[in-house]
């Protein structure tokens, strides 16, 4: 997908829009990101990747984004 760009995108500002829409275009946005990222060829690539996102953001920003990957176990043990 990287080479479909025809320019280096303002990536401070995409991730303005994306925060201010709706909740429907984010689910667009991180669904297309896991398709990209499952494309790689293998799951350690794209873990290897998360974990060096994971490393540059701050504490914050992580707690932040923990609701991404929040599973309700629905109150099993």
């Amino acid at each position: 997908m990287k080479m479909g760009i025809g320019t280096e995108a303002d990536w401070p500002y995409v991730g303005a829009v994306l925060a201010r829409t709706g909740d429907d275009e984010q689910v667009e946005f991180f669904r297309a990101f896991v398709r990209e990222c499952k494309s790689w060829g293998t799951h350690f690539q794209v873990e290897s990747q998360l974990a060096c996102i994971n490393l540059k953001l701050t504490k914050e920003e992580r707690e932040t984004l923990s609701m991404l990957c929040y599973q309700d176990d629905g109150g099993k043990p």
